[in-house]
């Protein structure tokens, strides 16, 4: 089965979600003087932000390769298409 590459990006893209959740966390707990929820949406939001950034840089090269495979499978003659999955072909 043949994916889309944009699904090496997910994990990347859940850490920014939770990273946000978690800065939002910090942000709405700080006038409160919620010390603890501060203090553990803060780490949150830094370990989630880490990880997104280490997720992207372990993915970026094999989501651009997957898009040049794409882009040159979409380009080429029709008649060497004809071996392919049905996911390739819509």
């Amino acid at each position: 089965m043949n994916r889309h590459p944009i699904v090496l990006l997910v994990p990347a893209a859940l850490c920014i979600l939770l990273a946000s959740f978690c800065l939002g966390l910090a942000l709405f707990a700080n006038p409160r003087d919620s010390d603890t929820f501060v203090l553990l949406g803060g780490t949150g939001a830094l370990f989630f932000s880490y990880r997104a950034v280490v997720e992207t840089r372990q993915a970026w090269r094999p989501f651009v390769d997957g898009l040049t495979h794409r882009r040159a499978l979409r380009h080429s003659a029709p008649l060497t298409r004809i071996n392919l999955s049905k996911d390739d072909i819509r």
